[in-house]
């Protein structure tokens, strides 16, 4: 989400109608804003979040009668002043859906009505107006797209870090920030509805007897499951070893038939299919040749008359289009043209002769006088027969060489068929080939019995393992209710047991957003603290707890010696759970007590890069607020939840000596849009001057005391 524009009017001290304009470009994504304590800085950013989610920001599940009042209070005195009060805020937020950016204008209005006050809420996207059912849907996608704890993530006040990420507060509020921006901050509210139920619940002694009893049932049937289990895997094992020797005899059993000279099932169906296809091919070999005998050889012998056919055919066109012609032309004909085209000037020139004379031109009319009709063939018939007079007197050797080859392979199929028929009738004697298919037949038989057997089995495993995990809830659900009725004074620690297990559960869901979030940090404060090798690692453990590591080099003795003087257990402690796994590495082991033994009895000199935990507290008040930085940017660079970033006061106990790396590595990178709040003591002329390459927007706000308002400037405290 990127916001675009803030607009206010009569919003606590934003009398006057005000417009910010927050939109990045390019690499600048940083919007400072400036004014002394009590300027606005804060209202402004409680406008942005009373626009976008209404009464829920003040934890008001609708328009009741709190939260009318608290925006009664939230307007600006002066507004009641006027003839018609007008009071709104609104903001432009761009939103990235799938491939389209689309532009929301949200604003929420409040106007007076009989003394009443009454408020409007308009969405507009891309322009045009959201009603009704629209609406109530891009409500509820940008609430479940940005819930509001969420929202809260990304509004930071640098003073109150601290307080935040170091102390005793701190694993829990690192375990509240990763649930949030991982959505599994409902597993709290699970944990805290569990511990509300388990205080309300008292058994009566007659209960008691019924979930101890559902326990015994519970534990009986999950017993007898296993139980049924392992005979039945026992059994499955004794047909797949079954299985296997069947196959192996089958194996055998066509081994020695085929070295007896006998034809397997399968070559001889192979054998057989290979005869048929050579058949058929004969057969249609035979086909081709009746065919050319009774179709095409009969005009081949005739070859004088296939040309005496065909010059006859040609005659009778010949004779066609000289008779067409004859009957068309005649001398008036011949004079009106030649008198048109200007040749000749006398119509009573005699012109008898000159028809015959052209035709005797154009034809032989000697010797189509001597041709008789004889076919009269049609235009489509004439084609066809004078098409396949010339395909046989022009593919006379072709066809030769065509019957030739198909009465080669004629030949060669029957040579063919010869080897194959003795192959099929040379196999064994008609006994022992009774004998190999009565024992193939039996042991195909055995082998599909087996295989269903196994089928059988197996699905009846699959089946009693889901009997086994239900089993196995059933029995841990009746001995978690059995264990929690036993007393009242054991409900707490039952519950204090589970709420560990949730604990657990949560781990394991966030363990690989956990590893990306100790990357992401051994990254970005690599790149802020100015020392090098000082940390190089950090670990989040199961409960959330924080502990950085530096590699350390030890000589064998210093690590024999600190594992006698302090015990393993106070070197884990004090040096951190990191510090064993890599001695595991030069000593592999199981546990504990097989690394000690292997230490001590396995002794060997050699220099061990180990890494070593390092108290948080060693840091100095900067190198504090670098460490809470940089785990705020691995949490939201981890989340991948694109919100803009805003920090109040953000160099708050930052020396002089890492603010410059925090505005140019930290600030630019933490998101793709960062609002600072600050004063002109913190951000002073110089870090301004390094900062001015990333701001993209800049505003001054300044409170007028007389007027009790603020006024918004353009510019920063050295700008305006």
């Amino acid at each position: 989400m990127i916001i675009k524009e803030v607009k206010l009017k009569n919003f606590r001290s934003y009398e006057d109608e005000t417009k910010f304009v927050f939109s990045p470009s390019g690499e600048k994504n940083i919007v400072l804003i400036g004014g002394e304590n009590g300027a606005g800085k804060s209202t402004l950013f409680e406008a942005i979040k009373l626009c976008i989610y209404g009464p829920i920001t003040y934890g008001y599940q609708g328009h009741n009668s709190n939260y009318i009042a608290k925006i009664k209070s939230n307007i600006n005195h002066n507004a009641y002043k006027e003839a018609t009060m007008n009071a709104y805020v609104g903001i432009t937020i761009i939103l990235t859906e799938g491939t389209n950016e689309n532009v929301y204008e949200l604003i929420r209005h409040w106007t007076l009505k009989d003394k009443r006050l009454v408020e409007t809420y308009e969405v507009k996207k891309n322009g045009n107006v959201l009603t009704g059912e629209a609406e109530n849907y891009f409500e509820n996608y940008l609430t479940s797209l940005i819930p509001p704890n969420l929202f809260d993530f990304f509004f930071f006040d640098g003073e109150d870090l601290s307080d935040a990420f170091i102390g005793r507060s701190a694993s829990s509020h690192l375990k509240e920030s990763i649930l949030k921006l991982s959505n599994y901050d409902t597993l709290d509210i699970l944990k805290r509805h569990l511990l509300q139920y388990q205080r309300s619940t008292s058994l009566s002694s007659e209960k008691l007897k019924d979930l101890e009893m559902e326990y015994n049932l519970a534990n009986e049937e999950l017993s007898n499951n296993k139980s049924t289990l392992k005979s039945l895997e026992f059994n499955l094992e004794e047909a797949k070893a079954d299985l296997e020797n069947t196959t192996l005899q089958k194996s055998k059993l066509d081994e020695d038939f085929r070295n007896s000279g006998g034809l397997l099932e399968s070559e001889r169906d192979l054998l057989v299919s290979k005869q048929n296809s050579l058949e058929n091919e004969r057969t249609n070999i035979y086909q081709f040749i009746r065919d050319f005998c009774n179709d095409t050889l009969p005009l081949l012998l005739s070859e004088k008359l296939l040309v005496k056919i065909k010059n006859q055919i040609l005659d009778e066109d010949s004779l066609h289009t000289y008779k067409s012609f004859k009957n068309r032309l005649d001398e008036n004909i011949i004079r009106s043209s030649l008198i048109e085209a200007d040749v000749i000037k006398d119509p009573t020139l005699d012109l008898s002769n000159v028809p015959s004379l052209i035709l005797s031109k154009l034809f032989n009319t000697g010797r189509l006088n001597n041709v008789k009709t004889i076919h009269n063939l049609s235009n489509d018939d004439k084609q066809s027969v004078l098409s396949k007079i010339d395909d046989i007197l022009n593919n006379k050797k072709s066809l030769s060489n065509i019957i030739n080859e198909k009465y080669s392979r004629s030949n060669e199929i029957t040579e063919e068929l010869k080897v194959i028929r003795e192959k099929i009738s040379s196999s064994v004697s008609e006994n022992v080939l009774k004998e190999y298919l009565d024992a193939n037949l039996k042991l195909n038989e055995k082998i599909s019995q087996i295989k269903s057997q196994i089928q059988k089995i197996t699905s009846e495993i699959e089946n009693l393992k889901e009997e086994i995990n239900s089993s196995e809830y059933k029995l841990k659900r009746a001995k978690n209710a059995y264990l929690h009725s036993l007393q009242g004074s054991e409900t707490l620690k039952l519950t204090n047991n589970l709420v560990e297990t949730l604990d657990e559960i949560i781990f394991e869901l966030t363990k690989e957003k956990i590893h990306e979030i100790e990357d992401n940090f051994i990254y970005i404060f690599k790149e802020l603290i100015r020392k090098d090798n000082y940390i190089d690692s950090i670990e989040i453990q199961t409960n959330f707890d924080t502990t950085l590591y530096i590699n350390k080099e030890y000589s064998s003795i210093e690590v024999l010696n600190l594992l006698k003087n302090l015990g393993i257990d106070d070197v884990e402690k004090k040096y951190g759970s990191r510090f064993l796994e890599d001695l595991k590495q030069f000593y592999p082991s199981e546990n504990k007590k097989e690394l000690l033994y292997n230490v001590e009895n396995k002794f060997r000199f050699e220099l061990l890069i180990l890494r070593t935990k390092f108290n948080i507290n060693d840091f100095s008040k900067g190198e504090k607020q670098i460490y809470i930085l940089c785990l705020v940017w691995a949490l939201i660079k981890s989340s991948g939840v694109q919100i803009p970033f805003v920090i109040d006061t953000p160099y708050a106990r930052i020396d002089e000596t890492h603010r410059d790396l925090l505005t140019t590595k930290y600030l630019p990178k933490v998101s793709n849009q960062v609002i600072i709040l600050s004063t002109n003591e913190e951000i002073d002329k110089k870090l301004y001057s390094t900062m001015r390459n990333y701001i993209c927007n800049e505003y001054l706000l300044q409170f007028l005391d007389k007027e009790r308002k603020t006024k918004v400037h353009d510019g920063y405290f050295f700008e305006v």
